[in-house]
């Protein structure tokens, strides 16, 4: 998570370092895409690039990038079922979800846990809205302006078609004809497979 807001950033880090400060959180390193599942722990990243997924069809939801902490709503909810494949290898951290609720009374931190979970809950909403369009090309069209908002570090990641197929499930036949007519038209400039740009999309195709 790059670019947020001061005051919330300094709700992040209390939050991280009460986490990775106690005497019962993990430090784990997850190879570079292998799968970690966040199952019923809180997991704090502070860096990297980290691609979460779905556990059901493997669909990427979303990229998290810098300090992040996932899993908090497993406090009072049943687990989601997500997990990550890192972009490098990476250093985490787990703690249980009741370990964690015992630090959050101990210190204090109801307050930045209201910030950070707001923030979650506000970027799971972006998430789901870019998936209620009226037909598949507005879906290729709102991810293809979702990618180009991105940092540099999750375009160069990942090929436009493979980011595509990910978020939506459409079939790679019709997400390579889309990219292949809108190259021509110069819509996009891409190489090998990565965007450099939007000069502009269609509403239809």
């Amino acid at each position: 998570m790059l670019n947020i807001p001061t005051d919330l950033k300094m709700h992040f880090e209390l939050l991280t370092d009460a986490f990775t400060q106690s005497d019962k959180v993990k430090k784990l390193t997850v190879k570079k895409c292998s799968k970690h599942y966040i199952s019923n722990n809180i997991c704090c990243f502070q860096g990297g690039l980290f691609p979460i997924y779905m556990n059901k069809e493997d669909r990427l939801l979303a990229y998290a990038e810098g300090l992040t902490i996932l899993g908090l709503t497993n406090f009072h909810t049943n687990t989601v079922d997500i997990y990550i494949k890192p972009a490098q290898t990476s250093i985490i951290f787990t703690l249980s979800a009741e370990e964690a609720k015992k630090i959050i009374k101990e210190k204090n931190l109801y307050e930045s846990i209201i910030y950070v979970l707001s923030n979650n809950i506000v970027e799971f909403f972006h998430t789901f809205e870019k998936t209620i369009t009226s037909n598949n090309y507005s879906f290729i069209r709102i991810l293809l302006m979702d990618l180009n908002q991105t940092s540099d570090a999750v375009k160069t990641s990942v090929t436009v078609a493979s980011y595509i197929m990910k978020r939506s499930g459409l079939s790679r036949s019709y997400v390579m004809m889309v990219l292949s007519e809108l190259r021509k038209g110069d819509y996009i400039t891409m190489e090998d497979g990565k965007l450099i740009s939007i000069n502009s999309l269609p509403e239809k195709f």
